[in-house]
C-alpha cells in the first residue's frame, strides 16, 4: 500500500462550513445530515488537487510581471543555476553533495514564494469553476464577514514543521500565499529537466533566460506542493448523468456554438466537477485515453470484482462507428447480448462509473471522490460495495467518501476490526483490512442554525465497533414512537 504525504485541509466560511479542519487519509469519509458542506469540502479538495496537478506549470508564463519582465530578487538567476546543477548531478549519482538534499538559498525561497504567491487568481478561478459560479463571492459563508479562508498543510521531507499554503477570498479577489520551513532542503531525485549549461553560456536572450528561469522556479514550486497527482469526482447525480451524457454533451456544444449569436438569458453554467465528469465519459472511447496511463492492473481487478459480485454481469465501452464518442452497455451475466446502460438497473448505473474509472481513469497515487456511493444500492450491496471502496484504498488510490449510510460506517468498522484482530492490515490478498489511521470519519454538524456547520473527527467505539455517527439516534427515535403507538394500540408491553 503506497505510503501518502499527510495532508491537512482546513476551511473557514466557505459555503455552509463554518469551521472545518480535517486530515486527508487513504480512505477520507465526510458523514453528517444534508446540507452540512460534506460536498462542498470534497469539490474544494478536487479543486485543489487538480490547479496543483495540472494548473499550476500551464500558468507560469501567464503570471503578472513587470514590464522588464519578473520582479524576482536579485542575484536568484545565478542561485538557480547551482540549485539545477545540484539537482542534476543528484540524478546522475555523480555528487555527495546531494547526499542529503540541496540547500534552498534565501533569493531562491523567496522567488519561489513570489511564483506560488502569483497563481492565487487561477487557484480560486478554478474553484469557482468546479462549483460552478462565476465569481467567489458566491461561495463565502451567509453569515460570515465577506471573506473565506482555504489552508493546506503537508509534510516535507527532513524538517519537523509542515509546508503552509493559505489561499483567501476577500475585497472580491482571491490571495495565494505558501510558508516554506526553516532548513528544508530539495531531496534527491527530484530533479528535472534544468538547462543550467544554456544560462551560463551567456548566449541566450532575454526571453530565453526568462522561460528558462520560470521554468526552474515552477519545478521547485511542484516540489513544494502537497500533491501533483490527478483527482476525479463522481458525483451524486452520476447516475443522470451517466444515462443522459450524449443529449447534455449535444446540449452543451449547440448552446457553445450559438453562444455568438444568443446573448440574452444564457444557460446556466455547468459545474466543473460535472463538467469534467462528462468529460471523462467522452474520452473513454478514445484509444489514447486508454494507452495513457498505467499502474492499474490491480484496480482493475477490484472493478471485476464489482462487476462479479455486485452487478452480476459486465460494463463495457465501445466507440460509436466513426466516432470517437463512447456506447456504454450492461452485459447481464448470462445473456448473449447486452443492453444499453440506461435499460439497466439504477444500481448498474450508479456502480458502472466506478468500474469504468478503475479500469480506464484511475491510477495509484490519484484522488478519486465518490459522492454518496450507497445511491441506489441495498444495504447488502452497500456493505460489498464499501469493502471494495476499502481495496481501491489499500491499492494505492487516495479515496474521499460523503455518505447518509450507517451501512457504509459499520461496513468500515469491520474492515478496522478484523485488521485489529489479524495484526495485518496491508496485505494483499484475503479479507479486506485497513489500519485505523488509514480511515479518517468526519461528522459535520449543525452549529448555529441552518447553513452553519462545523466538523469534527469521530473515532471508531471500540466497544461497539461503530463509528458514533448519530445514526443510533434515529433509530431511539423511531423506538421511542413505536412504542407510543403500541401503547395508544393497547399492544405496549
Amino acid at each position: 500500500m503506497p505510503t501518502h504525504r499527510p495532508l491537512r485541509l482546513e476551511v473557514t466560511d466557505l459555503g455552509p462550513i463554518a469551521r472545518a479542519c480535517v486530515d486527508l487519509r487513504p480512505l477520507t469519509v465526510f458523514v453528517g445530515p444534508s446540507n452540512t458542506g460534506k460536498s462542498w469540502l470534497a469539490t474544494v479538495a478536487y479543486a485543489l488537487h487538480r490547479h496543483f496537478a495540472t494548473g499550476l506549470r500551464r500558468w507560469r508564463f501567464r503570471i503578472p510581471m513587470g514590464s522588464e519582465g519578473p520582479d524576482l530578487p536579485k542575484g536568484v538567476d545565478k542561485d538557480l543555476v547551482h540549485v539545477a546543477e545540484g539537482l542534476t548531478a543528484s540524478a546522475s549519482g555523480t555528487a555527495n553533495r546531494a547526499a542529503q538534499g540541496i540547500a534552498l538559498t534565501p533569493a531562491v525561497e523567496e522567488a519561489i514564494r513570489w511564483y506560488l504567491g502569483r497563481h492565487g487568481g487561477a487557484l480560486g478561478k478554478e474553484i469557482e469553476r468546479c462549483f460552478g459560479v462565476d465569481a467567489g463571492s458566491h461561495l463565502v459563508r451567509r453569515e460570515g464577514a465577506g471573506r473565506a479562508r482555504i489552508l493546506l498543510r503537508h509534510e516535507l521531507e527532513g524538517v519537523s514543521s509542515p509546508a503552509v499554503h493559505e489561499l483567501n477570498y476577500g475585497d472580491e479577489s482571491w490571495t495565494f500565499q505558501s510558508t516554506i520551513p526553516d532548513g528544508w532542503r530539495i531531496p534527491r531525485g527530484s530533479s528535472g529537466v534544468f538547462r543550467a549549461p544554456l544560462l551560463l553560456s551567456g548566449t541566450q536572450s532575454e526571453g530565453e533566460r526568462t522561460v528558462w528561469i520560470m521554468d526552474v522556479i515552477g519545478a521547485l514550486a511542484d516540489i513544494v506542493l502537497p500533491s501533483r497527482h490527478p483527482a476525479f469526482y463522481l458525483p451524486a447525480d452520476r447516475t443522470g448523468l451517466m444515462n443522459a451524457h450524449s443529449t447534455v454533451v449535444s446540449a452543451l456544444i449547440q448552446s457553445a456554438t450559438m453562444a455568438g449569436i444568443r446573448q440574452a438569458d444564457p444557460l446556466p453554467l455547468l459545474s466543473g466537477v460535472r463538467g469534467d465528469f462528462l468529460e471523462q465519459l467522452v474520452e473513454m472511447a478514445s484509444k489514447r485515453q486508454r494507452r495513457l496511463r498505467h499502474g492499474r492492473e490491480r484496480l482493475r481487478r477490484i472493478g471485476k470484482r464489482i462487476e462479479d459480485g455486485i452487478l452480476g454481469g459486465a460494463v463495457k465501452v465501445s466507440g460509436l462507428p466513426g466516432l470517437a464518442y463512447p456506447h456504454f452497455t450492461y452485459h447481464p451475466g448470462g445473456w448473449k447480448a447486452g443492453l444499453p446502460l440506461a435499460n439497466a438497473s439504477s444500481m448498474v448505473s450508479e456502480l458502472a462509473p466506478v468500474v469504468l474509472y478503475l479500469r480506464h481513469v484511475v491510477v495509484p497515487n490519484d484522488l478519486l471522490i465518490i459522492d454518496e456511493p450507497e445511491s441506489h444500492l441495498h444495504p447488502a450491496m452497500q456493505v460489498a460495495f464499501t469493502q471494495q471502496i476499502a481495496e481501491m484504498a489499500r491499492a494505492g488510490v487516495r479515496v474521499i467518501v460523503t455518505t447518509h449510510s450507517e451501512w457504509v460506517l459499520e461496513a468500515l468498522g469491520n474492515v478496522v476490526g478484523r485488521a485489529e484482530q489479524t495484526g495485518r492490515p496491508n496485505r494483499e490478498s484475503g479479507p479486506v483490512l485497513l489500519d485505523a489511521r488509514d480511515i479518517g470519519v468526519w461528522l459535520f454538524e449543525t452549529a448555529n442554525g441552518v447553513g452553519s456547520s462545523t466538523v469534527k473527527e469521530i473515532a471508531l467505539d471500540p466497544d461497539t465497533g461503530l463509528y458514533p455517527s448519530g445514526f443510533d439516534a434515529v433509530a431511539t427515535a423511531l423506538h421511542n414512537e413505536w412504542t407510543e403507538v403500541a401503547e395508544a394500540r393497547g399492544d405496549g408491553e
